[in-house]
C-alpha cells in the first residue's frame, strides 16, 4: 500500500501504561504499531509510565520519542502517576493523531477532562475487558465508554472480543477488527540454523517430540489442570514428554514434577531468548495453551506456535483464543479445568501423528493468511491513512 500521500511531519501520540523494554502482549502490539507508523514517515511519541520510578524521563528508542512519566507504584496494576496528566495535556495539543490503548483508565479520564476539545483524531485500540478488579471498573468503565463512543475509530483484536466484550458489545458503532501480528521473518531467522546447543547458554536442547508450554506460570493460564494432566500421563503414558519454560508463582508444581518424573518433564525456569524460544517450539510436537479465564483475550503465543506449524491444545473460552486457533482446524479445544479432557487431547496428538501434522500445516497456513505482519500492517496503515486524510 502506498502511503506517500500523507503529508510529512504528522505527529502520532501513542498512549499506554507501559512500553518496551517492559514485556507483555499489549506492549508487543504497541511496539509493532510504532514500527508501522514510522514506516509511513510519521513522527511518533509514546507516552507511558515508569515502573516505580518517581522522576519522569524522556528517551529515544529506535527513532521513537518515549516519555516515561514518574510513578509512585501501582494500584491494581494501574500506575499511580500524577505526572502523566501534565504530559498528556501537553502532548495531545501537539498531536495529529492520538492512539490510546485500553485498558488504561488515566487515558480515558484525560479524554473526558480535556482531550475531547482537541482538534486531533482519536484512535482507540481496545485490548481487553476488566475481569478481576470489579470494583475498579465501576469507576473507570464510564470514562472508557465515553472515549469509545466518541473516538474517530476503534479497533480490537478479534471478532469474538467485539461480540462478547462487556464493553464493546454495548456500543452501537463501527469497530474494526485488527488482529495481533507476528513477523514471520524473525521466526525464520531464529530457525535458519538450528543447533543442538543454544549458542547463548550452551545448554543442550531437549530431544524433539515433546509437548511444550511457555510463558508466565500463573493460575489463569491453566497451569493447575495442566500440571495434573502431566502427572496423570507421566504414570499412564510414560513415553509422552513435556517441556515447560517460563516463570511465575505456579512454577513449584512443575519443579516437583521434574524431580518426580525426570524422564517425562523438563523445566527451564526462565524466559529464554527469542532464538531459543523458537528452537524449543520447533522441536515440539504441539503447544499446550490451556488458559482457563476469559481475560485471555487473544493468545499471541498461539501465533508463535502456528508460525512454526505446530498444532495447539487450547480451552473453550469463547474469546479471541478460539478465533485465532479454531478447534479441528488447527487446534484441539477442551473444556477449561477438565484434566481428563486435556490428557485425552495430548494422548490423541501423541498417538495420531498424521492428524497432528495436518493440524500443524493448517495452523501455519492460517497464520500466513491472517496474522503475518505484512498482512496486518497493510490493514493498519490503510486505517491510519484514512484518519489522517480527514485532517487535510
Amino acid at each position: 500500500m502506498a502511503v506517500s500521500s500523507i503529508k510529512p511531519g504528522k505527529k502520532i501520540l501513542l498512549v499506554y501504561k507501559h512500553y518496551a523494554p517492559d514485556t507483555g502482549g499489549i506492549e508487543t502490539a504497541i511496539k509493532q504499531y510504532t514500527g508501522w507508523y514510522l514506516s509511513m514517515g510519521l513522527e511518533v511519541t509514546v507516552l507511558c509510565c515508569a515502573t516505580s520510578v518517581r522522576s519522569t524521563c524522556i528517551e529515544f528508542i529506535d527513532g521513537v520519542r518515549v516519555i516515561r512519566c514518574g510513578s509512585w507504584g501501582n494500584l491494581k496494576s494501574v500506575p499511580l502517576s500524577p505526572a502523566f496528566y501534565w504530559h498528556y495535556w501537553r502532548e495531545t495539543r501537539l498531536a495529529d493523531l492520538v492512539h490510546v490503548n485500553l485498558q488504561f483508565p488515566w487515558a480515558s479520564i484525560g479524554y473526558w477532562l480535556f482531550g475531547r476539545r482537541r482538534l486531533c483524531r482519536w484512535l482507540v485500540s481496545y485490548h481487553m475487558d476488566v475481569h478481576r478488579q470489579k470494583w475498579l471498573k465501576r469507576l473507570t468503565y464510564p470514562f472508557d465508554r465515553y472515549l469509545l463512543a466518541r473516538a474517530d475509530q476503534v479497533i480490537t483484536g478479534s471478532p469474538k472480543l467485539r461480540e462478547h466484550s462487556e464493553m464493546l458489545s454495548s456500543l452501537e458503532r463501527d469497530i474494526a477488527i485488527l488482529p495481533y501480528a507476528l513477523e514471520e521473518a524473525r521466526v525464520a531467522s531464529a530457525l535458519a540454523s538450528p543447533e543442538l546447543y543454544d549458542s547463548e547458554t550452551e545448554d543442550e536442547l531437549p530431544a524433539p517430540g515433546y509437548f511444550v508450554f511457555f510463558g508466565r506460570l500463573v493460575e489463569y493460564k491453566g497451569t493447575r489442570p495442566m500440571a495434573a494432566a502431566m502427572r496423570q500421563l507421566a504414570v499412564e503414558a510414560p513415553d509422552i514428554r513435556f517441556v515447560v519454560f517460563g516463570r511465575g508463582p505456579e512454577q513449584g508444581a512443575f519443579d516437583r514434577l521434574a524431580v518426580e518424573f525426570p524422564q517425562q518433564v523438563t523445566v527451564i525456569p526462565e524466559f529464554v531468548s527469542e532464538r531459543r524460544k523458537y528452537q524449543l517450539i520447533d522441536r515440539s510436537t504441539a503447544m499446550l495453551f490451556p488458559s482457563v479465564h476469559p481475560s485471555e483475550a487473544f493468545g499471541i503465543a498461539q501465533l508463535e506456535a502456528m508460525a512454526c506449524a505446530k498444532p495447539i491444545i487450547n480451552c473453550w473460552l469463547n474469546t479471541g483464543v478460539n478465533w485465532v486457533a479454531p478447534s479441528e482446524e488447527c487446534a484441539i479445544t477442551v473444556a477449561p479445568d477438565d484434566v481428563d479432557a486435556l490428557s485425552e487431547a495430548i494422548l490423541t496428538l501423541h498417538t495420531h501423528p498424521q492428524r497432528c501434522n495436518e493440524l500443524g500445516v493448517a495452523a501455519r497456513e492460517r497464520f500466513m493468511r491472517k496474522f503475518s505482519e505484512p498482512v496486518v500492517a497493510k490493514q493498519f496503515q490503510q486505517l491510519v491513512k484514512s484518519l489522517l486524510d480527514g485532517l487535510e
